[in-house]
């Protein structure tokens, strides 16, 4: 006996109402979490993550959330970094405080870096991966041709 989901008569899961997708989207700009941005809409990531390749308008709405998150994300760790120690604090734990919010920041970078250069409906990953591909092997293309120059240099030069 096959597996349903539930409100789907084909086997597939049922596709996220307007209201899930407009609850996921207000969570994510406020957390840049997915995961947890759909368990509080009330479905699963992978439905979200479904909906958004189905759906080219939903996935542009994803990305505008996730880069308010990431700025709401950053505002906060900026926030809490500048705040002053009071007190007598030891040195050990303005170093640990230091390097938490160093992290946090080259984290959120990372992130945010990542979904810059995310393509957008019609490009998908696959798009994404293959530019990167292709940029990577003009660099070594380039490096090879450098180093072919120089070992001609050296040649002449003995």
């Amino acid at each position: 006996m096959a597996w349903k989901a539930k409100g789907a008569s084909d086997g597939r899961a049922a596709r996220p109402t307007r209201g899930q997708l407009s609850s996921f989207l207000e969570a994510l700009a406020e957390t840049s979490n997915v995961a947890a941005s759909a368990r509080a809409a009330g479905v699963s990531g992978n439905a979200m993550y479904r909906e958004r390749r189905r759906n080219a308008g939903f996935a542009a709405r994803w990305h505008e959330a996730l880069c308010e998150g990431f700025a709401r994300l950053e505002a906060e760790l900026l926030s809490e970094a500048l705040v002053a120690p009071s007190g007598n604090v030891k040195d050990a734990t303005l170093k640990s405080r230091a390097q938490k919010y160093r992290l946090g920041l080259a984290l959120l970078a990372a992130h945010r870096a990542s979904v810059r250069g995310a393509k957008l409906p019609g490009g998908g990953v696959a798009a994404t991966q293959g530019s990167a591909k292709a940029r990577l092997l003009a660099k070594l293309d380039a490096i090879r041709a450098q180093a072919a120059a120089e070992s001609v240099e050296a040649d002449e030069a003995t």
